[in-house]
C-alpha cells in the first residue's frame, strides 16, 4: 500500500509554494558548498546574475553553477507513510540510467519502495509490476536519451550483496 501524497499538482497553474535559488561553489581544495535563498516567486534572471556576480566578487572560491527550483510543498506529516517490509526510507531501489552518446550516468532512487514492486520477500526488484512500470516509464520521459542499465535494491544507498537486475 502505497503512501498519501500532500505535494500540489504542478500542473495548477500557480501551485508552487517556494522557490530555492542556488549558487554551488568550489574551492581550490575541491571542497564543494552551496548556498541557497528560497523565496515565494522566482528572482528574475537579472535579479539571479547580480545575487551571482555580486558574491563571486566578495568570494575566493570559484562559482561554476547556479540552480533554481521549484518546490510544491504540502503537509509534512508521518501519518501520511505506510508501513510494512522496506518501509524506511533509507531502504531502496538504485536504478542506473546511461546516456551511451554522452557516456553521463544518472541514479534516481526509489525509497522505501511498496511490495508489490519487490519480488516477494526478496530483496530484488520487480521492474515488471505496474507501480515499477509506470516510474520508469515517467523517469524515461525526463531522462530523455538515458537508458535503465540496472536497478539494485540496496538498504542506506550503500550497495550491498544483493542481486544487481541488469537491463
Amino acid at each position: 500500500m502505497a503512501g498519501t501524497r500532500t505535494a500540489p499538482d504542478p500542473t495548477v497553474a500557480d501551485s508552487e509554494t517556494s522557490v530555492t535559488t542556488t549558487l554551488h561553489l568550489m574551492d581550490a581544495s575541491g571542497d564543494v558548498v552551496t548556498e541557497a535563498i528560497t523565496t515565494t516567486a522566482p528572482p528574475s534572471s537579472a535579479e539571479t546574475e547580480a545575487w551571482a556576480a555580486a558574491y563571486q566578487a566578495a568570494t575566493q572560491a570559484s562559482l561554476y553553477k547556479i540552480t533554481v527550483s521549484t518546490a510544491y510543498e504540502g503537509a509534512s506529516d508521518p501519518d501520511n507513510a505506510t508501513t510494512g517490509s522496506r518501509d524506511s526510507v533509507k531502504d531502496g531501489i538504485n536504478m542506473l540510467y546511461r546516456n551511451l552518446a554522452t557516456l553521463r550516468a544518472t541514479t534516481p532512487r526509489l525509497v522505501a519502495p511498496i511490495s508489490a514492486v519487490m519480488q516477494g520477500n526478496q530483496d530484488i526488484p520487480l521492474l515488471s509490476a505496474t507501480e515499477a512500470v509506470a516510474l520508469l516509464n515517467a523517469q524515461a520521459a525526463i531522462l530523455s536519451g538515458y537508458e535503465l542499465q540496472s536497478a539494485q535494491y540496496t538498504e542506506r544507498r550503500e550497495r550491498s550483496n544483493n542481486p544487481r537486475i541488469k537491463i
